[in-house]
């Protein structure tokens, strides 16, 4: 009996023994999860006080950084199906201090100073320096400086995205000036990215062109190519808003006006309020290398909005889908949003697909109209079905939703491989022609304090509608050829890695130490 209680007792010790090592393993499993956040502001925000106000506006823009936009993507994504890291509610977040200015917008340095300094200073944060400069007045801010050995979640927007697009790619190609971080340590989140490989300003331009007096550089694409051979990566997440012209969706032609009208406009209504949107309210647009990319698709084309005041919506409705078919021509849709694309000279990049898209547009936003100005979504007279794609008539589906949590390695190959983003013909090429004299421009100012939104949901991605109306396309239109049904595009390399930057030197900013103001901060940008 003594013998059998004696037996019992062994295995009580053993099965406690059993729950307390799983116990210790998921919370060092949670802990390594977790983050430090290195925050940055956008042109004429530089997260210093003066002039960003630390509760109004740093308080406010911080949490929404971090519970409208990485908490929901990081909770989802990751190579492998493991999350990669969220920032917890008792991690450090980092006011990072950047001068974000933009002669002659906003202060007196240019761009490219503005963001070489601001490289240096998020660059000094990464690597534990104490003189990272941050700001210390914003509540819950941290008293010492990031430590080395913490993992990071780096958040851009606007002219911070090409400072976080930059660091990470000196983290990549210099190495051993971060000699405590390996991939899967560091992820990044980009907002209106103008270095978008397929869509930012600065990526569609001839690499390495300054423009002079101004002191803008055409710095490339953000580099995707981070997995290392066990398959961990520098994850990224890049956001941008449908026809934000320098926010990372500028169009690849340099010759058609009527779209490069509209991505000036889509910069003025859309720009500077995406730092007060959240994951929720964009899509699901494809997946490359070590990025997912989303898309605030736009409710109406940028270049009509300025008539809403005065003309009736049904008649902009009208106008809208064969507007968009033309504008859309303009653009590289069918290629996947991390495949660096340059600008090409042609209006169209095919013609002969763009004027069938333009003559189908016509009837579908008479029916649009109709449908609006009467109430009845089903009231499409001439039978054409409603356009659900984000890019218009002929314009390509967006991926129904991310690939679960399970297979998002399998999601992102697949994508490189040209099954996940988008319909289209093989790639012609990866790359178009560069252009001399390519379109060039920068991210700018942000609004007014951003609201603290607690986002808890799952976002929502890949939303399409479901029903699809009417029964019959007009005779006239089954005339016209239906574009064909194009095959998954191929992407057979990635783009050649671009010629690598100088390291940051720890002299390249104007950011004083920890608990400093950033000198000669710019004031607000004109929206």
């Amino acid at each position: 009996m003594r013998g059998m209680i004696r037996s019992l007792g062994v295995v009580g010790m053993a099965l406690l023994s059993v729950v307390g090592l799983v116990m210790a393993w998921t919370a060092a499993t949670v802990v390594q999860l977790t983050a430090t956040a290195l925050i940055m502001g956008g042109t004429g925000n530089p997260l210093s006080s003066p002039p960003d106000d630390p509760v109004g506006y740093v308080s406010p823009y911080m949490s929404n950084a971090i519970n409208g936009f990485i908490n929901p993507a990081f909770a989802t994504t990751g190579p492998g199906g493991t999350p990669i890291d969220e920032v917890g509610p008792g991690d450090d977040r980092y006011a990072v201090i950047t001068p974000e200015q933009f002669f002659p917008v906003s202060g007196s340095m240019t761009f490219d100073a503005s963001v070489t300094a601001g490289l240096a200073n998020v660059s000094r944060c990464l690597r534990g320096s104490t003189e990272c400069s941050y700001n210390p007045a914003v509540p819950g801010a941290p008293t010492e400086t990031p430590d080395a050995t913490d993992e990071f979640a780096v958040f851009g927007y606007s002219q911070s995205a090409v400072i976080a697009s930059l660091l990470k790619k000196d983290v990549m190609e210099n190495p051993g000036a971060y000699p405590d971080l390996q991939p899967g340590d560091v992820s990044f989140f980009l907002l209106s990215n103008p270095m978008r490989p397929n869509g930012g300003v600065l990526a569609r331009g001839p690499e390495g062109l300054t423009i002079p007096i101004i002191g803008i550089t055409f710095y490339g694409a953000t580099p995707t190519d981070s997995c290392n051979a066990s398959g961990e990566c520098y994850d990224t997440v890049d956001v941008a808003a449908q026809y934000d012209g320098l926010g990372g969706d500028a169009p690849a032609s340099l010759t058609n006006l009527l779209a490069i009208a509209n991505a000036v406009a889509g910069y003025y209504y859309f720009h500077g309020d995406m730092q007060n949107t959240t994951l929720e309210d964009a899509e699901y647009q494809g997946s490359h290398g070590d990025t997912d990319y989303y898309l605030k698709r736009a409710q109406r084309l940028p270049i009509l909005m300025p008539f809403e005041a005065f003309v009736p919506s049904p008649i902009l409705t009208l106008l809208e889908a064969p507007l968009k078919a033309a504008i859309e021509a303009g653009y590289a849709r069918d290629v996947n949003p991390g495949v660096a694309t340059k600008v090409g000279l042609l209006p169209f990049r095919d013609p002969v697909q763009a004027i069938v898209n333009i003559v189908k547009a016509i009837p579908v936003g008479i029916d649009d109209a109709i449908a609006e100005e009467s109430g009845d979504e089903n009231n499409r007279p001439l039978g054409t079905d409603p356009v659900t794609s984000p890019f218009g008539v002929g314009g390509p589906e967006l991926p129904s939703s991310v690939v679960g949590d399970d297979n998002l390695m399998s999601s992102r190959s697949a994508d490189d491989a040209g099954e996940g983003a988008v319909d289209g013909d093989p790639a012609e090429s990866a790359e178009e022609p560069i252009v001399e004299g390519a379109v060039s421009g920068e991210e700018a100012p942000q609004g007014a304090g951003a609201e603290n939104v607690e986002a808890t949901t799952t976002p929502r991605v890949g939303l399409r509608p479901l029903t699809r109306f009417g029964e019959h396309i007009r005779s006239t239109l089954d005339r016209i050829r239906e574009p064909r049904i194009r095959g998954p595009i191929r992407f057979g390399s990635r783009d050649p890695k671009p010629s690598s930057p100088s390291a940051p030197s720890d002299n390249d900013t104007t950011g004083n130490a920890a608990g400093a103001t950033s000198a000669d901060a710019g004031g607000e940008a004109a929206a």
